[in-house]
């Protein structure tokens, strides 16, 4: 689904709505920006029991005693503390270290929200906050680089090019209209959402679009309701209105939907762009109507289930004809609670009416929730391996957990090769630089996962779970065996991933139950070995015509270094 087209205006009307736009912060969106960045408390020290402070926060200049509050004068530089005047939480900094104050320079994303009319008017920018010697307390600017205009049945968005130049951010050109609406900021990787600071959110009720329930959305979706924060904790933030108010004037069908109960409807919608048209008409006008249901269809379905995903499992068995209608399948619901949609997967899987899904999975001792589970389970095995699942000896076996198990015995089987035909050049690149044999013993690289299980289950350490690390590189396991037993498990190695052969190093050296038999551990007792390969390998693991390895001599440092 592609994002809301923008409607068309004349050039007037257009005119009219940019001339709208703010040019500058309100003292009250100004006061609310303020509160969005890090609190600072600037000082300079008068003598050894005064300080003159400036505070972000309350904005004001004073004096502090020592002898009044000996507590703030415990604070150094880069600590935090409390404003003595303010009681704000903020950070302690000594104006006499900053000849610039370019550095302390920051910006956060932000939206501020008017009302023109029938419109709501928003525009999305960087507030950024600066600071020189003249004024400790900040300047607060906001420039927006996207406008949007949002009423009933129409939206609009500009916007404008962003330059950077020497490390300063700025924008270029004038605005421009858009074909679609989209958000105005990108999320970062180490962001969840892409949120901003909303300036005037509490206009949103004061304008036509006042039913848009996005208040009540965000706050189902993500735990808040915008605009009604307490400040004293953080600034509250957004995610997504600008999509969401787009999506309301070409669908206003979500102010129902969220007041329903509905909203994950509206957040497949916003989030995901799946509007679920085979399931929902977005042209309704009545709730019977948008849900595709009669109006008693629709009272039963509200009464029962309640709930969207029950509603998409009814449609994809209705469309197969697992199930008669709504009245069967939220009876059949009853007493199975949340292994009810489990039972609808496995019904979709094996092509059986959901009656008989429902008595095959309670015909089992175990819990209803257990047996659903391994029954989709190895019914998506079953489909991986090609069963015939039109028979009801395959698709309902009486034996489940047998047949279950040997499934899954058989998908890793099919998944082991997979995992060997991938892990055959590492394998070769493996032995050429760690495979090596010296006083009767070796070091083999695993030939593949199962090695690396086997290996682990014989010696009695938790080796085997690092077998797929291994074979997508990882981590590096390594065999030391005994040239008389090359086939018997004997100790285990894991070495460091390096690029430079010169700094790999043993992580670690296991041998039987990680040698808490009171045994000597494989590191001392097979030191001198491994201190020969070690050095090999530091070398560049060099090799004679014949492929052997070529022992390098270690000098007495090196021993002793070893």
């Amino acid at each position: 689904m592609n994002n809301p087209e923008c409607t068309p205006l004349s050039q007037a009307e257009e005119l009219a709505l940019m001339k709208a736009f703010p040019s500058w912060l309100s003292d009250q969106d100004e006061t609310i920006a303020r509160r969005i960045f890090e609190q600072l408390v600037f000082f300079l020290t008068i003598d050894r029991n005064t300080r003159r402070c400036i505070c972000t926060s309350c904005m004001e200049g004073f004096f502090v005693d020592k002898a009044i509050r000996p507590e703030f004068f415990k604070r150094k530089h880069g600590q935090a503390c409390e404003c003595p005047n303010c009681g704000q939480r903020a950070t302690l900094l000594s104006a006499g270290k900053y000849k610039n104050f370019n550095r302390l320079t920051s910006r956060q994303r932000a939206v501020q929200i008017k009302v023109c009319q029938d419109w709501l008017l928003v525009q999305a920018g960087w507030l950024s906050r600066s600071f020189d010697c003249d004024d400790l307390a900040g300047y607060v600017d906001f420039v927006p680089f996207r406008r949007y205009a949002f009423a009933p049945g129409q939206r609009v968005m500009w916007g404008r090019r962003t330059v950077s130049w020497l490390g300063e951010w700025g924008v270029d050109g004038p605005w421009t209209r858009m074909d679609r609406i989209k958000e105005p900021f990108q999320r970062q990787p180490y962001e969840k959402e892409a949120s901003y600071l909303p300036m005037g959110a509490a206009n949103i009720v004061k304008s036509s679009l006042r039913y848009c329930q996005y208040d009540q959305w965000f706050d189902a979706e993500y735990g808040g309701v915008p605009g009604s924060c307490d400040w004293e904790l953080e600034p509250f933030r957004v995610a997504y209105l600008i999509q969401y108010l787009g999506e309301y004037t070409r669908r206003p069908q979500m102010e129902i939907l969220v007041k329903l109960g509905y909203w994950k409807i509206v957040s497949d919608l916003v989030l995901r762009r799946k509007p679920h048209g085979d399931i929902l008409d977005w042209s309704a006008v009545k709730a019977p109507d948008f849900f595709r249901l009669s109006k008693h269809d629709f009272r039963l379905f509200r009464a029962r289930l309640c709930c969207f995903e029950d509603l998409k499992d009814f449609r994809l068995l209705q469309r197969r004809e697992l199930v008669k209608d709504i009245s069967e399948f939220s009876a059949l619901r009853s007493g199975l609670g949340d292994a009810f949609l489990l039972v609808c997967k496995g019904a979709r899987l094996a092509g059986v009416k959901l009656d008989r899904a429902v008595q095959y999975i309670r015909s089992f001792e175990e819990g209803t929730d257990v047996m659903a589970q391994i029954w989709v389970d190895y019914l998506e095995a079953a489909s991986k391996l090609k069963y015939d699942l039109s028979r009801d000896d395959v698709r309902l076996p009486a034996e489940l957990m047998d047949r279950h198990d040997k499934a899954a015995a058989a998908i890793g089987i099919i998944e082991d090769e997979k995992k060997v035909k991938r892990y055959l050049a590492r394998r070769v690149k493996l032995e050429k630089q760690f495979a090596f044999s010296a006083d009767g013993l070796s070091i083999v690289v695993p030939g593949g996962v199962q090695d690396i299980i086997l290996e682990g289950r014989i010696l009695k350490h938790c080796v085997g779970g690092y077998a797929d690390l291994h074979v997508y590189g990882k981590a590096t396991i390594l065999f030391l065996r005994k040239d008389s037993a090359p086939r018997v498990p004997y100790v285990t190695i894991e070495i460091n991933a390096e690029n430079n052969c010169k700094n790999l190093r043993i992580l670690q050296i296991r041998g039987y139950r990680n040698d808490r038999d009171g045994r000597v551990s494989p590191a001392k007792k097979h030191a001198a070995f491994l201190d020969k390969w070690m050095a090999w390998v530091h070398a560049g693991s060099p090799r004679d015509e014949e492929g052997r390895p070529t022992v390098i001599p270690q000098s007495n440092e090196e021993m002793r270094a070893s």
